[in-house]
């Protein structure tokens, strides 16, 4: 299925970088185009403004008040003329016939024929007739770069219209690829969820019907790949320790986006809640307090926009994280731990005084198999054991249980080549335990039990946690009628390790098991 999912994200990409190419290249056509229409409408609109400024210059040179004086002194002239002829005097050179219609000089042919012409009025009516022709003439040229300047108006306004839908387009396009990226994001996202909780549901052991169906099909554990050769077996179970599983999956990314600005209302009221819960003074028994307002904080974690898009599963690790961070403050841990009760610290002494005096109790004496007893699963399963009490949040020591015994079933799976029962896994557990020499457990015990949320408490990991109680049971009333051994020997051997508590003035400290540590 992953495989699948790849390999779709694959070709989404392919299709939105080739969608991408296409724009940027469609772009750079459509600006190339652009800057062809800017530069002819710049030497268009160059060539009006030289056509406008001839037409204003004519206009300014021909413009009615010069042809009216010009049409007023060639009236006088006229008037003047035809005093003379009326007098009998001769003909001036400047007068009507000297010049013809448009101001230039007469010939003598001309003149010869204009003396017997009269103009009178008419010769008046024909010369402003001229001015207004000329005038309309110029108008019309005026009115025609007019309608071409409305044309390249018309034009640049296409224009701008075709890079406004260029631009809505793009934006389109834009939208529409960091749509498909955050679709991508999203899916990448998903898929890395997945892997990291298939991841944590095979960490530390392979489960239990790979194994069975491995046997039935006639496979070697070996060729099936469920377990390394014996020879590389001490390096396999090291590798196993440093997996990389976080205790708490959602945590690292829970407190990134508490950092966020946005989180700061959400923030507030959390850091309000611890703030009030530890002026109570907090109790074994204040865990309802807890339970009800990670239940009203779901709702709000849930509509952040930080947590758009998470689905339940997303939103219940979310909760998980909030957990931690109240029940790992540093405040509210040591006052819950600090209020057990007499009673509860008097049992952990209690059962303190009992591991370490039954130290000298071997693998053997509760019938482990001999395979088992040396393999290197046990220091990595009592490792685990003695951290729960080196952690805070309830998720995380139960987390520690769940490790512990996923580890011994690893072990049980590879050695056995079968499913391994509860008849197998308890011993070993025992064993384990009473090694770890883990302090406070029945207080954590109680304390896992009360603080984890109820819903999260559930399937192997709330099967492995009645396990481990129903190991610390059986130390705390363990006997020589309880174990393969000899009462004698049990008695002597206790009451020597109980005298060297009393000397150590009840002081703890673990004993190395002669089981090797492969790393060393």
């Amino acid at each position: 299925m992953g495989d699948k999912d790849s390999s779709q994200i694959d070709i989404l990409k392919k299709a939105l970088k080739t969608q991408r190419t296409e724009a940027l290249s469609r772009e750079q056509e459509l600006q190339k185009q652009l800057s062809g229409l800017w530069q002819r409408a710049d030497k268009e609109r160059k060539m009006l403004m030289s056509q406008v400024t001839q037409l204003k210059n004519e206009l300014k040179a021909s413009s009615p008040k010069t042809l009216f004086n010009d049409v007023t002194s060639r009236l006088s002239e006229l008037k003047a003329t035809v005093s003379n002829i009326r007098d009998g005097s001769p003909l001036s050179e400047k007068g009507l016939w000297s010049f013809d219609s448009d101001g230039e000089p007469l010939s003598e042919e001309q003149r010869s024929e204009g003396a017997a012409y009269s103009y009178g009025s008419d010769a008046v009516g024909m010369g402003e007739g001229e001015a207004k022709y000329r005038i309309k003439g110029l108008e019309a040229k005026v009115a025609a770069q007019q309608d071409e300047i409305r044309e390249l108006r018309a034009l640049l306004t296409e224009r701008d219209t075709a890079v406004s839908k260029l631009q809505q387009r793009n934006g389109l396009l834009s939208a529409t690829l960091e749509e498909k990226e955050n679709e991508i994001a999203a899916l990448e996202s998903r898929l890395n969820k997945l892997k990291r909780r298939l991841t944590e549901s095979d960490s530390f052991a392979p489960r239990a019907w790979v194994v069975k169906e491995a046997v039935k099909g006639g496979y070697g554990l070996e060729a099936a790949g469920l377990i390394s050769s014996p020879a590389s077996l001490n390096e396999n179970w090291v590798d196993a320790e440093s997996e990389d599983v976080a205790m708490i999956p959602a945590h690292e990314e829970f407190v990134a986006k508490m950092k966020d600005k946005s989180a700061a209302p959400l923030l507030g009221m959390v850091e309000s809640f611890i703030k009030a819960f530890i002026n109570k003074n907090p109790k074994m028994t204040d865990f309802g307090m807890v339970h009800n307002f990670l239940g009203a904080m779901e709702n709000p974690f849930k509509t952040h926009k930080l947590w758009k898009g998470a689905d339940d599963e997303d939103v219940q690790e979310t909760l998980d994280a909030l957990e931690a961070y109240i029940l790992g403050d540093e405040q509210v841990f040591n006052s819950i731990f600090k209020n057990v009760g007499e009673p509860w610290e008097r049992r952990d002494h209690n059962l303190s005084k009992r591991m370490f005096c039954l130290q000298f109790v071997k693998a053997e004496n509760l019938d482990i198999k001999k395979i088992h007893q040396n393999h290197p699963a046990l220091t990595l399963a009592r490792k685990m054991i003695h951290q729960i009490d080196e952690v805070r949040a309830p998720q995380e020591k139960i987390e520690c249980v769940f490790r512990a015994a996923r580890i011994i079933y690893r072990m049980l799976n590879e050695t056995s080549g079968e499913s391994a029962s509860a008849d197998d896994f308890l011993p070993i557990l025992i064993f384990v335990v009473l090694r770890s020499q883990a302090s406070r457990l029945y207080s954590s015990l109680d304390y896992m039990a009360q603080f984890r949320r109820p819903s999260r408490l559930s399937g192997e990991r709330h099967y492995y946690l009645v396990q481990l109680q129903t190991a610390v049971a059986f130390i705390d009333h363990m006997d020589a009628a309880s174990i393969t051994i000899n009462p004698e020997e049990f008695e002597v051997k206790y009451k020597s390790r109980e005298r060297e508590w009393e000397e150590r003035g009840g002081q703890v400290t673990i004993v190395s098991e002669s089981v090797s540590d492969p790393r060393a």
